[in-house]
């Protein structure tokens, strides 16, 4: 029977690969109407991204709550180290919220609907970078005391560009899944070169960052799966740009889904051995009410959804 942390560590990972969609729709959705400007898709998408964003801040309170059970110390640690510099992520979250109703706003003339894309995307790019960093610090616990003692605000490290690029990479190909299925053929067919170009990218910078690892980065198989879901959705994707009406993009999102879930497993795995355990802890029940709420959670977002497609 799996146990409460076990549960915890599953609940984490699948909550975050669906935070992962939404907010890689938002930063690349931004850039997206950003640079094609004034096509009909990029109006539809400007008109998504507030909503999308919103989706994305709430389905993230579940797995920043889960990372907190699983890694208190050192997810606390990392915090109280970066001080006002991890703060500033709020307000970055705020100006980039506030700069997407701008540019999605009727009343906005063009010129600062594209001023608003670029804030809202400079915010969510650096938002992206700030979790990378505190990703990495929490596991440099070795490197905390001279950090403290430095009085170092920024933390520094190449895993973390690199792990900012996985990200953003991998954002491309999740926001052209989302999109294509609402788009023309013409459009799904830029989707599928811009998703394809964006694996490229996630896979350049995973692959440097697991030559730079110290541990096991295959995590019982999840890798191979990873890397089985990434080869599927190319297929899809390179189906779908040769012939954007057929099953390619079915192909496409099935890979995409693999592929996320196992890389939530990947990224996660080095950090298993770190989950702090405490023989003393009391730990209060309330599954059942938990699983009530998230099914009432998910009826009510399909009905939103439907409400605002109708």
């Amino acid at each position: 029977m799996m146990d409460q942390k076990s549960l915890y560590l599953v609940l984490f990972v699948l909550t975050w690969a669906l935070h992962a969609v939404f907010v890689g729709y938002v930063v690349a959705g931004t850039a997206f109407a950003l640079v094609r400007r004034s096509s009909p898709l990029a109006e539809q998408v400007r008109d998504r991204l507030p909503f999308m964003l919103g989706c994305g801040i709430t389905a993230g309170v579940a797995p920043l709550l889960f990372i907190q059970l699983l890694h208190q110390r050192r997810f606390y640690t990392a915090n109280l180290l970066l001080g006002p510099r991890w703060i500033l992520v709020v307000p970055a979250l705020v100006v980039g919220f506030y700069a997407l109703y701008v540019a999605k706003s009727s009343k906005s003339s063009p010129r600062w609907r594209q001023r608003a894309l670029a804030v809202g995307l400079g915010a969510f790019a650096f938002v992206a970078y700030s979790w990378s960093e505190l990703h990495e610090l929490m596991a440099a616990d070795d490197r905390w005391r001279a950090f403290y003692e430095a009085g170092h605000r920024v933390y520094t490290a190449i895993e973390i560009p690199l792990r900012t690029a996985m990200f953003l990479g991998g954002a491309v190909a999740l926001f052209a899944t989302v999109t294509a299925w609402s788009a023309d053929a013409a459009a799904r067919a830029r989707l599928a070169i811009g998703a394809i170009g964006g694996i490229a990218v996630a896979a350049l910078a995973g692959g440097v960052l697991a030559s730079r690892a110290t541990h096991d980065v295959a995590a019982h198989g999840w890798l191979y799966i990873l890397i089985a879901g990434a080869i599927a959705t190319v297929a899809g994707w390179a189906w779908t740009w040769r012939a954007p009406e057929g099953a390619g993009l079915t192909l496409a999102t099935a890979g995409t889904t693999i592929a996320l879930v196992a890389a939530a497993v990947v990224r996660e795995a080095p950090r298993i051995a770190t989950i702090e355990t405490s023989d003393n802890a009391v730990v209060a029940g309330g599954f059942v009410v938990f699983a009530i709420t998230i099914v009432i959670g998910i009826a009510a977002i399909a009905w939103i959804l439907r409400t605002i497609r109708a």
